[in-house]
């Protein structure tokens, strides 16, 4: 099964010597699985990446949840996998925008940022997780995913606050 939902950006407060930013950030969805959860359901955290300074790269992490509600016994092993889109810009580089400029960043599958996450195509790679929803009524799980996102070094932009033109999509498949 698979859901969709969307992502905003998260414009920061201005600064005279460094750039705010923002990039990914809340999202919600709820879905009924078959017959292995009764309802399932995910948000995910704005990603803000704060002041970068234009010289030094800058990271910043956020957090996707995956919960599900599983209410018949036995208790069900819940597997998933979660795609991003690209936003603005493209997996080779995603892209904010403020002050008459344009800020390139990505969006990891880990602290290594070797990995862009994305949903399978053009480089990227999706992130799959599971987690048990236990039997009975009323019966919760939920999974966390980090989202790694780095700001790479140097650009060359104007301070201010940047934040993405149109929000990235986050897909849950199981």
């Amino acid at each position: 099964m698979q859901h969709t939902g969307h992502l905003a950006s998260a414009p920061r407060t201005r600064s005279r010597q460094r750039c705010v930013a923002g990039a990914i950030v809340a999202g919600a969805l709820l879905a009924a699985a078959e017959s292995r959860a009764d309802s399932c359901s995910v948000s995910a955290a704005t990603h803000a990446f704060g002041a970068y300074d234009t010289i030094n790269a800058k990271p910043g992490t956020s957090a996707i949840t995956v919960t599900c509600t599983h209410t018949n016994s036995p208790a069900v092993r819940f597997n998933y996998s979660i795609a991003l889109s690209i936003g603005p810009g493209s997996y080779a580089g995603r892209q904010m925008v403020g002050t008459g400029d344009t800020l390139v960043y990505n969006l990891y599958t880990s602290v290594a940022h070797t990995t862009v996450w994305g949903d399978g195509t053009s480089g990227s790679a999706v992130v799959a997780g599971s987690f048990n929803v236990p039997g009975g009524a009323g019966r919760s799980g939920s999974d966390v995913q980090t989202v790694f996102g780095l700001i790479g070094a140097p650009q060359n932009v104007l301070p201010g606050s940047y934040a993405t033109a149109s929000p990235i999509t986050v897909t849950v498949t199981y």
